[in-house]
């Protein structure tokens, strides 16, 4: 109101001119605050493209930061954002590969803005960081992007991982046969795979065949080398996979076909959905096939000369879906079903023409989490399915067999954080529970398995003063397993100090892995018998040391490196040695494993160019009196130099592994296996843009056609030529 008083005689004398002065001042401000005009939606329409090359680039996720809309760019990086209130607008642009770049950008009133964006690549494609916190990921990880993924032209997983300074990956073939992860010189299950959340580990054996997972489900790949049973309990002894399926990203069509040497088809096709205010999904069918047979060179000690290795062939199909919701409480579910049928060679000291596998797993789960209170949360539900069956009617080495088992498990899980990056304190409980028949394991063997455990972790960041900043994080896991029979506790923790790029971090933990129900309780047969009597495996006090160098600047390059020292002593691990009847059987033996393990990657984005090289050595000795020098098909080392460039619609890679000579007899240098060098080349080239970009994929595994063999008597195809065809469509809006 205008006027206050209640003296009647007062306000009739200031009634007019304060009146006056008062609708004045009403018609002012109500023109100053009312529009000219009524507001209109608006829209903002742009280009996304590479800074490297400034080619568009597909499915960038454009958010407004400040309200509901959101898009994806089209296959040349165009989009729209439509219904925007008048102002200024803050865009988040997100894309695998690529920087996070945050965009303001003024909607006018009823008109349509046009901005443009370019995008800097990732200073590494393989890029190795420190994971610290309460992620899924703890102590140095190597991570594998889907975009490393893209351009590598692979349809099997074990490549991409085999350039992972550190890991070696064990195959007894070509494509399709089964592949297995050692880290740090270690056996197969002494590294737990987990996808989405659930370990894929053999219930039987302990150990996970890569070969079993397409890699057009995959996201992600984030190899954690080193004890990491704190955080993530039994069979992480030396490490853990983590492997996540593709989620949505847009809306988006894609199909791809693969034709290769030795009998080769694979093709897989995608689905993708996403409604930006409700849910999102996506499905994934793929099926690899392969005849396998292949000629090899015989070693001289086989008598020489050629030969071809038959029943080699392999078909894997897959479904796998997800989705996800927004919201306050994010709820998430993911299924998938893998079917695999192939042959099993066996050695060229004792072939087989009709050994077979066949593997059937059904999985599934749903989570929810909330990261938007004070209060982090995450809960999940897990459930597989497994069968599998060996059969040989007429094995090499008598009798024949058909061995069958099935296995079903139930994964319960909770996670709870509370903090910020400054301090943060995080705890976990989960509850697995794991039901086995097997025809192949003995009365004695237990047909339930059970594995619960907690954990909490601790950390602190704090500026030290002159541009250092240092951290400290402890994590500790209390567990009971019924194999181990008992409470197994897994201490780890870390120092780091940072300035600038670089940062020095020191850590140090334990770990533990039960014996395997098939060393314990397999039935006895022709020269091998079980040893119920086995203990876990243990690691006492492993130390590691690793400074990492994170995108220096020289001139137009980036510079990424990282360098690591460790050792640690394992206690019982488990090795299968022959006794005086030469009859073979697992024995748990003291070993000291040290070593060291450097990566390096140059980036010229200018260029279009990425260049890295990585080597590690390992020495994995006996500690025991009689046996002594690196355990058997463990070099000490390896390492791998690749160089990859991006020029307008051509991307061109060539990757080189190497690896070591290699033991062949326990303790003993004799018969040691020659060193290698396996070098593999892909090329894709943009063969027609539009809204159906389409890409052509030519690859030649083993160039040099090296007639190698990681294991004696499993050897390699050698060269190998890979031709395929990928198209995507992708809807904006």
């Amino acid at each position: 109101m205008c006027f206050r008083g209640v003296d009647k005689p007062a306000v009739a004398r200031r009634t007019r001119p304060t009146a006056r002065r008062c609708i004045a001042l009403l018609a002012l401000i109500c023109a100053a605050t009312r529009p000219a005009t009524a507001q209109v939606p608006s829209e903002i329409r742009g280009h996304v493209t590479s800074h490297t090359d400034g080619h568009g680039i597909a499915g960038v996720r454009i958010d407004d930061a400040g309200g509901d809309a959101a898009t994806t760019t089209d296959a040349d990086g165009a989009f729209t954002l439509r219904g925007l209130t008048p102002g200024t607008h803050d865009l988040r642009i997100t894309a695998i590969g690529y920087h996070t770049t945050h965009l303001a950008a003024t909607a006018d009133n009823g008109r349509i803005t046009t901005v443009d964006v370019a995008l800097d690549a990732l200073p590494a494609q393989l890029a190795t960081v420190a994971v610290h916190g309460t992620t899924d990921t703890t102590g140095d990880a190597f991570t594998i992007s889907r975009a490393e993924i893209a351009v590598s032209g692979q349809q099997d997983i074990a490549p991409l991982l085999a350039q992972v300074p550190g890991v070696l990956i064990v195959r007894q073939g070509g494509p399709g046969a089964p592949a297995y992860i050692s880290i740090r010189g270690s056996n197969a299950n002494e590294v737990l795979v987990i996808v989405d959340g659930q370990p894929i580990n053999s219930a039987l054996t302990g150990t996970a065949d890569l070969s079993r997972i397409p890699l057009s489900d995959v996201e992600q790949i984030t190899v954690v080398r080193g004890a990491a049973s704190a955080r993530y309990g039994p069979g992480a002894l030396a490490g853990v996979v983590l492997i996540t399926t593709r989620r949505p990203s847009g809306t988006e069509l894609s199909a791809s076909a693969t034709a290769a040497s030795f009998g080769e088809r694979d093709a897989s096709a995608s689905a993708e959905f996403d409604a930006p205010r409700t849910a999102s999904g996506i499905v994934t069918v793929t099926r690899n096939a392969t005849q396998g047979d292949f000629s090899y060179v015989v070693p001289p000690e086989r008598g020489g000369g050629t030969a071809t290795r038959d029943n080699d062939d392999a078909v894997l199909t897959s479904i796998s879906t997800s989705a996800d919701t927004r919201g306050t409480i994010a709820l998430s579910a993911h299924g998938s079903a893998t079917e695999v049928s192939r042959g099993l060679p066996g050695s060229v000291s004792a072939p087989d023409c009709c050994a077979h596998d066949g593997d059937t797993r059904v999985a599934g789960g749903l989570s929810a989490h909330e990261d938007q209170s004070l209060i982090a949360w995450s809960v999940a539900l897990d459930a597989d399915h497994e069968r599998t069956r060996y059969v040989d009617t007429e094995p090499s080495i008598p009798p024949p067999y058909d061995d069958r088992a099935t296995t079903n498990g139930v994964i319960g899980t909770a996670t709870a954080t509370i903090g910020g990056p400054a301090a943060s304190i995080a705890a976990g409980a989960d509850i697995r529970s794991l039901a086995i028949a097997a025809t192949d394991l003995t009365a004695a063997a237990p047909s339930v398995e059970r594995d619960d455990g907690g954990w909490a972790q601790g950390r602190v960041s704090h500026s030290l003063g002159a541009g250092f900043t240092g951290s400290l994080d402890a994590t500790l896991r209390v567990e009971w397993n019924s194999i181990v029979n008992g409470t197994v506790a897994s201490p780890h923790a870390s120092a780091s100090i940072g300035r600038g790029p670089f940062l020095l971090a020191l850590s140090g933990g334990q770990a533990y892995n039960p014996p395997s129900l098939s060393d314990q309780y397999f039935r006895e047969g022709v020269l091998v018998r079980p040893n119920p009597d086995l203990r876990p495996e243990r690691v006492r006090d492993e130390i590691e040391a690793r400074l990492t160098v994170r995108d220096v600047v020289l001139g137009p390059a980036h510079l990424t490196g990282d360098a690591a020292v460790y050792r640690a002593d394992i206690d019982g691990m488990i090795l299968w040695f022959p006794n005086f009847q030469f009859i073979w059987s697992p024995d748990n033996y003291d070993v000291h494993r040290s070593g060291w393990e450097t990566s390096t990657q140059l980036t010229v984005p200018n260029l279009g160019l990425v260049a890295r090289a990585t080597i590690s050595a390992v020495s994995v000795d006996y500690a025991g009196p009689v046996l002594g020098g690196q355990i058997a098909y463990q070099p000490r080392v390896t390492g791998s130099v690749s160089a990859g460039i991006t020029r307008g619609r051509v991307t061109a890679n060539l990757t080189t592994l190497y690896a070591g000579d290699r033991r062949t007899v326990q303790g003993s240098a004799l018969n040691s296996l020659a060193p290698y060098w396996i070098t593999n080349a892909q090329a894709t080239v943009r063969v027609a843009n539009g809204p159906w970009p389409l890409d052509a994929l030519i690859g030649v595994d083993d160039v040099l056609d090296e007639r190698a063999a990681l294991l004696f008597d499993y050897p390699y195809p050698g060269r190998t030529l890979r031709l395929g065809l990928r198209i995507r469509h992708t809807s904006a809006g």
